[in-house]
Order: structure tokens, then sequence, then C-alpha cells
């Protein structure tokens, strides 16, 4: 490899790619005469006349409830109409977070009518646009965009599939930019990538051979997979119903900043109406939080609309309004009716929740297990839903699976006593000293509990003569012979 190459390779593999902001200033991602505000406000602000049975249905009225695209003011979307090859430049600059940087961009040329220093392309290599030209100058400036003849270049005309994954696999730094006009591309696009994008579609020979991989990063990182057949369809035009679909997806991979405090995933519990007010409680592993639904709140699953009442013993997404009810509901996975099949008594050691949910546990034969949290895990406390991030390394808890995955956790009343051991009889430990209901003497089945050292580790048989720390159980407190000792801590 060259030297050329390496620096290459090495720049693209740690650059940090740009957080994505979809919801930074009101309907930022779909813009005129894109998306037409309505004159009036409709009666569902996610509801559209012509999205029924439409295959993008749910990405659209997703967005709608987020208040990233709005439809025209007959309260139609037109989900097929083609954009232009300016709205899709400007849909993705805008949803990939370059306002600022091109307002300034902008800024700097007007105030000096020069070439900004250190600038990629001067004004003349870049069409003049009717509007949104601050987008077209940063896209050429960065080497997203390049004109062979900047004079010709038709604005108006519909974007096609392949001129949007073109633009749209530089908008997101998965290839390196375009050369500048009279420049060479420097290495392998394919490498300097820094992922495999072998996936070939089967009408890719419609595509220069120097735009293959543009189609194949985009389907390597999910943005735009292509049809069920393996075609791409480079020449289609882009319609307005697959630009939704991608800035859904962007979203969905972390790649677009939702608004902060208004989309949850979990499991509905339970759709109440008290007092006439609808009401819906949603179990995530944060707890149980309830929000009020919107008169409006349009309900789908299974790509049509549903009825909000058959939502409880879902797991969905929701999106709350401005006022924070509930405006829109999507229905993912219908809770499952599996009986638990395995119960593990141990200790909370850690726990990661995020995209992937994960509880380890030391069990009561001091193995380590790390335990996934299915999307309907709960769990409770003295009978009280809780929140799994009040756990506390070291609480002691019975967690029930089903399919290797927890979903149920229950958090056990432990209680503590220190003392030496005075002697075993058969499967009896005896501490000295006196006993009472509050003061256990000895314990039964001992040999159940696990040993450990004071820094928690597993260890031999405890000894007549220890010190210990017994961590138990009991079920009928003020009782004598009912304990259930968990762990042995040898001081």
């Amino acid at each position: 490899m060259d030297k050329k190459a390496a620096r290459q390779i090495i720049f693209f593999k740690t650059r940090r790619l740009p957080v994505l902001f979809l919801l930074a200033l009101p309907a930022i991602v779909f813009l005129r005469p894109f998306f037409v505000a309505a004159a009036a406000p409709a009666a569902n602000t996610v509801f559209f006349n012509d999205l029924q049975g439409h295959w993008a249905r749910s990405h659209i009225t997703r967005l709608a409830a987020l208040d990233a695209v709005k439809g025209h003011p007959d309260h139609t979307f037109k989900p097929d109409q083609q954009i232009s090859r300016l709205e899709t430049l400007a849909l993705f600059m805008r949803s990939g977070g370059f306002d600022a940087e091109s307002e300034q961009l902008a800024k700097a040329r007007s105030s000096s009518g020069r070439p900004v220093a250190g600038a990629r392309a001067d004004l003349s290599a870049t069409p003049r646009a009717p509007w949104g030209q601050q987008y077209l100058d940063l896209a050429v400036d960065k080497g997203f965009l390049r004109f062979d003849n900047a004079d010709t270049y038709d604005f108006d005309a519909p974007a096609t599939r392949l001129e949007a994954a073109r633009l749209l696999a530089h908008v997101l730094y998965l290839l390196p930019p375009l050369p500048a006009p009279g420049g060479e591309a420097d290495g392998n696009v394919e490498t300097a990538a820094g992922f495999s994008i072998d996936k070939a579609f089967t009408d890719e020979a419609q595509a220069p051979p120097g735009d293959r991989a543009c189609l194949r990063a985009l389907a390597a990182a999910g943005v735009m997979s292509g049809y069920p057949d393996g075609s791409f369809r480079p020449l289609d035009c882009l319609t307005r119903a697959e630009a939704a679909v991608i800035i859904s997806g962007l979203a969905d991979r972390g790649w677009i900043k939702m608004a902060e405090g208004r989309r949850y995933i979990g499991l509905i519990s339970r759709i109440n109406t008290p007092k006439g007010v609808g009401e819906l409680e949603l179990i995530t592993p944060a707890g149980a939080q309830k929000f009020k639904v919107a008169q409006d709140v349009y309900c789908c699953g299974d790509g049509g609309e549903r009825s909000l009442e058959q939502a409880a013993g879902w797991r969905a997404e929701i999106i709350l309004d401005k006022s924070k009810q509930v405006l829109w509901v999507n229905l993912l996975q219908r809770k499952e009716t599996a009986l638990a099949t395995e119960t593990i008594r141990g200790s909370v050691k850690s726990l990661a929740l995020g995209k992937e949910n994960l509880l380890a546990l030391s069990d009561l034969n001091c193995k380590d297990r790390l335990l996934p949290l299915s999307w309907e895990a709960a769990l409770y406390k003295n009978d009280v839903l809780q929140s799994f991030t009040s756990l506390k390394p070291g609480a002691f808890l019975d967690v029930h699976l089903a399919n290797g995955q927890i979903k149920k956790a229950t958090v056990l009343e432990v209680k503590n006593i220190s003392g030496k051991i005075e002697r075993f009889d058969g499967r009896r430990l005896y501490l000295e000293g006196k006993s009472s209901g509050n003061k256990p003497g000895w314990f039964n089945y001992y040999d159940r509990a696990r040993v450990v050292d004071k820094e928690g580790f597993s260890r031999g048989n405890a000894q007549a003569g220890d010190k210990v720390q017994i961590s138990y159980l009991d079920p009928y407190p003020g009782e004598i012979d009912d304990e259930i000792p968990l762990e042995i801590k040898v001081q």
C-alpha cells in the first residue's frame, strides 16, 4: 500500500461522523415546495387523506407526529409525487446538520465577494439556484457534489435514485469527498469507506462504474437497501414517500437526533379512560409511565390503521405531541404468552441500558451470568413496579427467563446478621450466642448459600470459628426456623 492511500484510509476510519439533526428547526427536513404548510391546522396533525394502504404510511405519519413534515392544504401528502434535484439536495443537507455551516459560508462569500480561503471550489464551479444557494455552495465546497457544466444543470428535474444515493453517500461521509474540478480521486473508495460494501444489485450496471460504490455503501449502512427483488432501480425518480422513509430510517439508526422526551418504546400495559380522558401506561426499563392520549391519536400496526383499544399488551413506539400527549402509536410486537422456563436467584453485578439491555448477575454458585432483558421485562419490589435503573450492585433478585431473556425480575427483601460460626450439625449452621425471633441462631440448608470472601469472591467452605456475615430471607418475620440463607461472607 502506498503512503497516499494509507493516509486516506486512516482519515476515513477515524473521522467522526456528523450527528444529524432532524428537528433543530420547525419542519426543517421537507422544504418548499416539497412540503406545503396547511392553510389551517388539520383535525389530526398526522392524518393525510391519500395514505390509505400506502406502504410508507407509518414512516410518513411518524415524521408528521414529530413536526418534521407537513402536507398540502387539502390534507394530502402526495407520497408518490417526484421531488426535484434541488429539493433533494436541501433535504439531505438540512437533515445532515449543515444549516449553520452553509450560512457561514454564504456570509463569508457575500462579504468578501471572493472565494473563501481553503474552499475546494470557487463560485464559477457552482450553478446559480433560485433558492437554497447556501446548500449548493457548501455541497460543492465539501465535495458532496461535482458539476461538469454548471450552466446547464436543471434544478427542477426530478432527482433519480442514483443522484440521491450519490449525494447521500457523501453527505453521510460513507465515502470520501469527490475531487475538485480538474482533480483526481485518491485511493480506492471501497477501501476508504472503512467497511465492507460488497453487496451487488441486479441492475447496478445501469449506474456508471464510479457510482456503484455509492449504492453499495448505502446498502451496507442500511440507508438505502434497494427492492425485494434485489434491484436498486438507479434511474427511477425519487418520491416523497421514499425520501420520508430514508429520513425515518436514519432516525432509527441514531444518525438523526429525535426531539427530546417525545419518543418512547416499551410495552403498553393498559389503556384507561378515567373521567373520559384517555390514558396510556407504558412499561420500559425505566419503569412505568402514564401519558394522556390526544383526542386525534393515530394508531397503526401491521401496515394499517389500528384501534388504540387493541394496543394493550403490545410493544409499541409512541410519539408525544408538544403538549406531551400521545399523538402517534405504532404497534411493533404482541407480548408473548410463553411462560418462564428458568428462574435464577443471585445478586446484581452491573446493568447496561441502551440499544441492548443487559443485566450481569452473580448466581448462588458464584457464576456470573450476562442476561438480556426482553422488551417486556418488568421489575417488581413488594409487588410494585420499579425502574431497572433503581437496581444497585449487590441487590438480590429472582429473575425469570423465557427463551434466554429476562421476562420478570423481583427484588428480594434480604436481611443480614453477623456473628461467629459455633458449629455445624448435618445441614444446619449454628452461630454463637442466644437466638430470638429477630435474631436467628441457626440456619437450615446453609450449604445452599454461596460462600464468599470479604471482597465477594468465591472461596471454599466456611469453618467453625469463622466470623461471617450471613444474608438471608425471612419469609415469616418474628418466627424461627424459617430463614433461607443466600450468602455467607467470611470476614
